[in-house]
């Protein structure tokens, strides 16, 4: 897994952690909660999925893997060590 994401790849992470649903309307992709919407390109979506942060369902959902979800993990533990004052 590649773990360096673009600022645009890094936002949508987030849509996704934050609750967001990602839906496809004829060949166009949104991420969606409540009345807000937000495009995202095929090719964003694509370029997450060989990062291996996302899969691709067979049902065609989109959904993040377990393995980038164990890192986001990891990543804010380190994070938040940091921050810890002794």
């Amino acid at each position: 897994m590649k773990l360096k994401l673009t600022p645009t790849q890094n936002l949508c992470v987030g849509f996704l952690e934050t609750g967001f649903e990602l839906i496809q309307v004829d060949d166009q992709y949104f991420f969606v909660k409540g009345e807000r919407r937000q495009k995202v390109l095929p090719k964003t979506l694509d370029a997450l999925v060989s990062r291996g942060a996302l899969l691709h369902t067979r049902e065609g959902k989109y959904e993040l893997s377990d393995e980038f979800k164990q890192h986001r993990k990891e990543m804010r533990s380190m994070v938040e060590s940091k921050h810890v004052r002794h």
